[in-house]
């Protein structure tokens, strides 16, 4: 079993914990989910979000777990000390799904719930999906867990009552979701996510490190610290705030020396 050297004084210093999206650990590596869940801790990640089949759907993208799944994994993962505090919900109906997402709650202390915007992205869309999702987060409220919604890169770009269609969703839903800031998919998007993310300080619950050489033009991100998103500005702000900070990176080349590097640069910027 991997041990820990609590001699190091990063480690020592930081005492932080930094957590991995594992949409592309399971989409892009040939290797069983077990032995991945072992090779991410042992590169010392504390703890992960997956991605779960909710309301009845299904799939066959290796990414997406099923619930069975995840409860099986979830003994390895609780074994090894790897622990699960986010998921991100795959689903057609988020209100079809909200009895599951309360349940991952009760049973595995899951505390925040992750989605996407609408696939149309106009205001009745928007305000269509807000009452779906404010519904939902006022069930998952009684249970102490909340609703976040994940970005990608149309989601900064199209602009809907002066302020990206991102933001106008959450203010639709008057407070009862939140973000989960996903810093390339924002830069993607023409936003400078350090701005965006300043300014909407109050409202971002999660952080998603993704970094691109350039936005927008090419879509194949690196590890963190490699391209040109100003990552150590968003720690300092993340660490001020206290929110979940997790690597999310889609494109893999190795990923046990992508990994590390992702994580080294966090623990050395988080000083």
């Amino acid at each position: 079993m991997h041990r820990f050297n609590k001699t190091n004084t990063n480690y020592q210093k930081t005492k932080m914990k930094i957590g991995l999206n594992l949409y592309g650990p399971c989409s892009k590596q040939a290797m069983k989910e077990e032995d991945l869940l072992i090779a991410i801790r042992a590169l010392e990640i504390d703890y992960v979000e997956p991605c779960i089949l909710l309301g009845g759907l299904t799939h066959n993208n290796p990414s997406f777990w099923t619930m069975m799944k995840f409860q099986h994994l979830y003994k390895l993962m609780k074994s090894i000390g790897l622990g699960v505090q986010s998921i991100h919900v795959v689903t057609e109906s988020i209100e079809k799904s909200v009895d599951e997402m309360i349940t991952l709650t009760n049973e595995y202390g899951i505390k925040q719930f992750v989605v996407g915007m609408p696939s149309q992205l106009n205001e009745t869309s928007l305000q269509e999906r807000a009452k779906e999702l404010s519904d939902a987060a006022e069930k998952l409220q009684s249970c102490g867990s909340r609703l976040l919604i994940h970005n990608n890169q149309p989601d900064t770009a199209v602009k809907i009552k002066g302020v990206t269609a991102l933001e106008r969703l959450v203010d639709l839903c008057d407070g009862k979701v939140g973000f989960q800031l996903d810093l390339g998919w924002c830069a993607a998007g023409g936003e400078d996510p350090i701005a965006f993310f300043t300014r909407n300080e109050s409202r971002v619950e999660s952080l998603h490190f993704k970094d691109f050489v350039k936005p927008g033009v090419s879509n194949t991100d690196v590890p963190i610290g490699l391209g040109s998103i100003d990552t150590a500005s968003a720690i300092k702000i993340a660490k001020k705030l206290g929110i979940p900070m997790l690597i999310d990176q889609d494109s893999y080349k190795d990923i046990r020396v992508d990994l590390n590097e992702s994580r080294q640069f966090i623990i050395i910027h988080n000083a």
